[in-house]
């Protein structure tokens, strides 16, 4: 009986494992009870909690930052349209004669000379007229002379009475048809002269041969081009800017042609204000003059920067703005209790972008400390310590890609 009795009452493995359970619910009651006693004692945590209290996490260390002061500069009232480019003097040569092309002397995209043979036309049927001009003029210089010379002897014999009135005067009117006679035939030999100069086409002042639509062997007539000179040191930029942004132009306007890099390769006031609107597209053309070094060809369509104006204000480094639910927020370095630096988030509203920075509009004043680097790293009321500057008022960090 009392060994019945006995094997009753062993514990079973059942209720070890509840009194387990309840040990664990126990401790955890316990650490609980700890963690609010000591907040109503204003932190002082009975021994019993002291083990607990040492175990919490201790405070995370200040995030290193780059700190940026914000200071005035000079910022563009700037708009990008497109540009066609023209040459200045853009000279088109077209035959003034017929004939076959005998030469061509330069290549398309040569830089050729003032006065240097470009293209040559066959002049052999004018040449041959010339030569019979010349030679039609020796024969009437020979009839000249002899009329000079019959005049001049005619002269005595009539003072002697030996000839007659009459037949000095037809003497002295054969030597006026000569000399005559001379003076057509050396403007017949000089016209065709010049008429044989046409036919070879020289450049009308430096510059780079344009395309040459023709090839030696073909007839060309005064109706055909033949090639062009382009003089690029100055090149011409045709700009259509809305006519709502006429009135931004200003004597401080500058227009400014970009190359491929984004790079400005020429910076010149307006030239030229069209008092017309384009009927199509509503637009104005303003023109501007650009010296060539080379970089800029004729036809050429390339970005155009209309400078408005420049004035005052601030701008900050995309990679420092972060974005949320449409707004933009800096964080902004502030001291807090004890001297430590404390990141604090604040909105800003931003303009364009121009190069790698935000133009901003409103929340920055001048002479505010912003955080510069390790954006990610950091939140609102974040503690921070200040970097040593890689340059005055230059984030050292490597940029980051904004969070829009």
């Amino acid at each position: 009986m009392s060994f019945l009795m006995h094997r009753s009452i062993a514990p079973s493995p059942f209720f070890e494992r509840f009194a387990r359970a309840s040990r664990k619910l126990l401790d955890r009651a316990r650490s609980v009870a700890c963690l609010a006693v000591g907040a109503a004692s204003f932190g002082v945590a009975s021994p019993a909690c002291q083990n607990a209290a040492e175990a919490q996490p201790q405070a995370a260390p200040p995030t290193p930052v780059n700190v940026v002061r914000l200071g005035q500069k000079l910022i563009n009232d700037e708009d990008e349209y497109l540009g066609s480019l023209t040459s200045r003097r853009s000279i088109t040569l077209y035959s003034q004669v017929s004939g076959y092309i005998r030469q061509i002397a330069a290549k398309p995209g040569d830089k050729v000379r003032e006065g240097s043979l470009l293209i040559a036309i066959d002049p052999g049927q004018q040449a041959a007229t010339l030569r019979s001009l010349a030679a039609s003029l020796e024969t009437r210089k020979a009839t000249r002379d002899f009329a000079v010379h019959n005049d001049e002897s005619s002269k005595n014999l009539a003072a002697s009475g030996l000839l007659s009135d009459l037949e000095y005067q037809q003497r002295h009117s054969l030597r006026a048809t000569a000399e005559a006679d001379v003076k057509m035939a050396e403007a017949q030999l000089q016209a065709q002269a010049d008429l044989l100069r046409y036919y070879r086409i020289t450049a009308p002042g430096d510059g780079v041969m344009g395309d040459v639509p023709v090839k030696i062997g073909d007839y060309v007539t005064p109706q055909t081009r033949l090639t062009s000179v382009e003089q690029d040191n100055l090149v011409e930029a045709y700009v259509y800017i809305p006519i709502h942004r006429a009135a931004s132009l200003q004597p401080e306007t500058r227009i400014a042609l970009l190359g491929d890099d984004g790079r400005t390769i020429c910076e010149e006031k307006p030239s030229f204000v069209s008092p017309q609107v384009n009927v199509d597209t509503q637009t104005i053309l303003v023109k501007t003059i650009c010296p060539n070094d080379g970089r800029l060809r004729s036809a050429q369509v390339l970005k155009a920067r209309m400078i408005w104006a420049r004035k005052p204000g601030l701008t900050v480094p995309t990679s420092v703005v972060t974005r949320q639910a449409g707004q933009y927020f800096v964080f902004v370095v502030e001291t807090g209790e004890g001297g430590a630096l404390v990141a604090k988030q604040k909105p800003i509203t931003v303009g364009a972008i121009q190069g790698n920075e935000f133009v901003v509009t409103g929340g920055l004043t001048p002479g505010v400390e912003i955080v510069g680097s390790s954006i990610q790293k950091i939140h609102d009321g974040s503690a921070v310590a200040r970097l040593p500057q890689a340059g005055a008022g230059t984030p050292s960090a490597e940029p980051q890609a904004p969070r829009l």
